[in-house]
């Protein structure tokens, strides 16, 4: 396993009404792509504005309604936190992913059954989380940037600016 160093500003896409959109309790619960199910939390953070606004609509890919159908105040929110610099997974350089032996198309058809046991291994080597190349809108050529899985055995991360509404952090979509 090939470790980086990652910190920073991460942005966390959450819905409006979650309590506590920093806990990592229901993906310890229902899993994600670097957490199995029941065994530990991750929280799930974007690099960029660009990964955030594709996981916001990643998330309502294929529903009955989509992101673009919520109520205004439906809308996601966006949260910016200050991440300690950590070493974590290297799941973004070729070398990384050689590594790994995930294939140099990572994530493009790459699913969970895949990534959780990779995920464990990094939680039991004690490293903060994974960086991660967002599978969200990729192609079997592209990917769009990073994302950051946090393990709950991690520092706690805390937010460094006030929450913003969807119609303030989300990108105009106007040419």
């Amino acid at each position: 396993m090939r470790v980086i160093g990652r910190g920073g500003t991460y942005l966390r896409v959450a819905k409006p009404e979650w309590t506590n959109p920093l806990d990592t309790s229901f993906s310890k619960v229902a899993g994600g792509r670097w957490n199995p199910p029941t065994e530990f939390g991750a929280l799930y953070l974007n690099r960029t504005l660009d990964v955030a606004a594709a996981n916001a609509r990643w998330q309502h890919r294929g529903r009955a309604i989509g992101l673009f159908d919520l109520q205004l105040d439906r809308r996601p929110i966006l949260i910016s936190l200050d991440v300690p610099l950590s070493r974590t997974l290297d799941v973004v350089t070729d070398l990384g992913l050689r590594g790994l032996r995930l294939p140099s198309t990572y994530p493009y058809g790459i699913g969970y059954e895949r990534c959780r046991p990779i995920g464990r291994r990094a939680r039991n080597a004690g490293l903060a989380g994974v960086a991660c190349r967002s599978s969200a809108e990729s192609t079997g050529t592209r990917w769009l940037g990073e994302e950051l899985a946090w393990f709950d055995h991690a520092p706690r991360l805390s937010e460094n600016a006030p929450r913003l509404p969807f119609h303030v952090w989300y990108p105009d979509l106007t040419p």
